[in-house]
């Protein structure tokens, strides 16, 4: 039986947590992260009673190997279910990383001596239904500033073997959801270069190893859930991770100190197809998410009636179903891949990724203007109560069609932590850069189109 939400929670103690500054005892009971971590932890009770999430062997199916193509939609109806229940706002859902660790298993023999390393720890966090997040990005000196720029604290590197494992020190960066996994998988984000052996890993390390402290912006969440019901509950946080001297038992290394297998892990393991499947299907989910707010809030206010209004409501349906058409687009196109098991066509889940850096964006645009004022100005959890001094007044002012003030007033706020505040902010950067710089993706996308799709020959027909 997969772990509960309990085990979960209890497992979250003894770790080197700053939040802007101060120690985070226990991401559980802190008021900046309590409410993500019970969010989670239901998340994990839901997942273990809900067939269509579990595979026969009693894991998430995020960690099944398909071998048909009834196998990848089953897997893509599991990763919506999961999306559904945040909204898709979280964007480190257990499942995603369960998909990448999943195609590294599909393909370990590309993983060469640590090929049975991988396999053993798939097979563990699947049964274990362990929350795992990555952290693979540099910091800035090692990406963009010049050689001499560089002080003491330098991107993650081996700085010695030893009988029990590696040793490494360094940082990496931006370990969403750090605070609440159980494990971080560490591998490179960019190309290394020949003098960079040293930082050619990847590995698997608990949160609470001794060595590693995590250094987290402040906290979203440390709000009223009434008042910013969406930031309260799944601000997943985002961290940066320090390594002093921490050793990495052999057993969890997966590469060590090899600029080939690093630079190819991603062709080598196909492991951005299953990412892709399990961030377009979130992505779809998101955007009916704001559809739904938007077209609440129309409706409630008398506002749907409105020509210039249900132009932006078909707009924002418009993006809703792009983004669900190219999900059944790439789950009908399934295919083997060279190892053996069927994923979904890698060319619309790409073009998702890309269209979603832009039309998500477009999306909160679309809410601000359907909503209007009302993200500024409307009622709080404190108007709620009958005998405050603005009660009466909301409740009238703010009636609408079909609800009263008070349900009207928890669609303005939902609809203003998503178009308005921080949290909806960093919503919006993180899917414009979710796929890295969207520029340099549209580049390497119309590579993969012009290789997975080619051309059909047309002009040859059409021009003489």
């Amino acid at each position: 039986m997969l772990r509960d939400g309990a085990a979960y929670l209890a497992s979250l103690k003894g770790r080197q947590i700053y939040e802007a500054g101060r120690l985070l005892e226990n991401p559980a009971e802190d008021s900046g992260t309590a409410r993500t971590a019970q969010f989670i932890a239901g998340l994990l009770n839901e997942c273990r009673s809900a067939d269509s999430e579990v595979s026969e062997n009693g894991v998430l199916l995020a960690y099944k190997l398909a071998s048909s193509s009834d196998d990848v939609r089953a897997r893509g109806r599991a990763f919506a279910a999961i999306a559904r229940r945040s909204g898709g706002l979280m964007g480190r859902s257990p499942d995603f990383l369960a998909t990448i660790l999943t195609a590294w298993r599909g393909a370990a023999d590309s993983f060469g001596e640590y090929a049975d390393n991988v396999v053993r720890y798939w097979e563990n966090a699947g049964q274990a239904n362990l929350v795992l997040t990555h952290a693979i990005s540099d910091p800035p000196a090692d990406r963009h500033l010049p050689a001499d720029a560089k002080g003491p604290l330098r991107t993650l590197r081996a700085v010695r073997e030893t009988d029990e494992g590696i040793v490494v020190r360094g940082a990496k960066m931006l370990a969403t959801l750090a605070p609440f996994a159980d494990d971080l998988l560490v591998y490179p984000f960019r190309p290394l270069a020949e003098t960079e052996a040293d930082q050619a890993l990847c590995f698997a390390v608990p949160v609470s190893t001794p060595g590693l402290t995590l250094y987290c912006r402040p906290s979203l969440a440390r709000r009223d859930v009434g008042d910013h019901p969406l930031s309260a509950v799944f601000d997943e946080m985002d961290a940066i991770c320090v390594f002093d001297d921490v050793l990495i038992p052999w057993e969890r290394v997966f590469i060590n100190q090899d600029l080939t297998r690093a630079n190819n892990l991603r062709a080598a393991t196909g492991m951005t197809a299953y990412a892709w499947h399990q961030s377009a299907v979130r992505a779809w989910i998101k955007a009916e998410l704001v559809f739904e707010l938007a077209n609440s809030c129309a409706k409630v206010s008398g506002k749907a009636g409105s020509d210039p209004v249900r132009q932006q409501l078909g707009e924002l349906a418009g993006i809703a179903e792009s983004m669900r058409a190219l999900v059944v687009s790439a789950e009908a196109g399934a295919r083997q891949d060279e190892h053996g098991h069927f994923i979904a066509d890698p060319v619309p889940l790409a073009t998702s990724g890309m269209l979603n850096a832009t039309l998500y964006p477009r999306a909160i645009e679309l809410l601000q203007l359907v909503v209007g004022s009302g993200l500024i100005m409307h009622p709080l959890t404190a108007d709620e109560a009958e005998g405050s001094p603005a009660h009466d007044y909301f409740q009238h002012y703010f009636a609408g069609v079909g609800a009263d003030g008070v349900r009207h007033g928890r669609l303005l706020r939902a609809a203003a932590d998503l178009a308005l505040d921080a949290f909806g902010g960093r919503q919006m950067l993180y899917e414009r850069l979710f796929l890295g710089p969207p520029d340099a993706f549209r580049a390497k996308f119309y590579d993969q189109y012009q290789a997975g799709r080619g051309t059909g020959g047309m002009l040859s027909c059409l021009l003489p």
